[in-house]
C-alpha cells in the first residue's frame, strides 16, 4: 500500500471515530443545555485528530517501509483531484442548503433575532460537520478511484 492511501485509510478512520465521539457529544450537551466547555472539546477533537493521524501514519509508513509501493503520479493524481472537486461541490451545496434554511423564515415574516444563546454554538457546530463531512468524503472517494494493481 502506498503512503497515500496509508494516510488516506488512517484519515478516514480516525475522522469517523473521533469525530463522530465529539458530535455524540454535542448533541448531548445541547439536550442537557450545557454548551459552556464545548470549545475545548472542539480543541481537543482537533488536537487529538491530529496527533493520530500524524503517529499511526508515521508508524504504519515506517513498520512497512520495505513493502510500500510507488503509484504513477498520473492516476493518483487524477484521483485526488476529482475525489477532491467531488468534496468541494459537497461543501458548497451543504452551506448553500443551511443558507437557504436560515434565510427561509424572512418568507413568513419571522426573524432568528433573539434566539436562545445555544444558536451559535449550534450554528458552528453545523458548519464544522459540514467541512468533517466534505473531508471525509474526500477521502472516501480518493481510496475509491485510485487505480488497483
Amino acid at each position: 500500500m502506498t503512503h497515500r492511501k496509508t494516510h488516506l485509510w488512517v484519515s478516514l478512520i480516525v475522522g469517523v471515530v473521533v469525530w463522530g465521539a465529539y458530535f455524540v457529544h454535542v448533541v448531548q450537551a445541547l439536550r442537557r443545555g450545557d454548551t459552556g466547555g464545548l470549545a475545548f472539546w472542539f480543541l481537543g477533537a482537533l488536537g487529538l485528530v491530529m496527533a493520530l493521524e500524524a503517529t499511526a501514519t508515521g508508524l504504519i509508513a515506517w513498520l512497512f517501509r520495505r513493502r510500500a509501493r510507488a503509484l504513477d503520479d498520473g492516476p493518483t493524481l487524477d484521483a485526488a483531484l476529482r475525489a477532491s472537486h467531488v468534496a468541494l461541490m459537497l461543501l458548497i451545496a451543504m452551506i448553500l442548503v443551511l443558507a437557504g434554511l436560515l434565510a427561509a423564515p424572512a418568507l413568513f415574516g419571522w426573524s432568528l433575532i433573539g434566539t436562545t444563546p445555544d444558536a451559535p454554538v449550534i450554528a458552528a457546530n453545523v458548519l464544522l460537520a459540514m467541512v468533517v463531512i466534505a473531508e471525509l468524503v474526500r477521502a472516501a472517494f480518493t481510496l475509491a478511484l485510485i487505480p488497483r494493481r
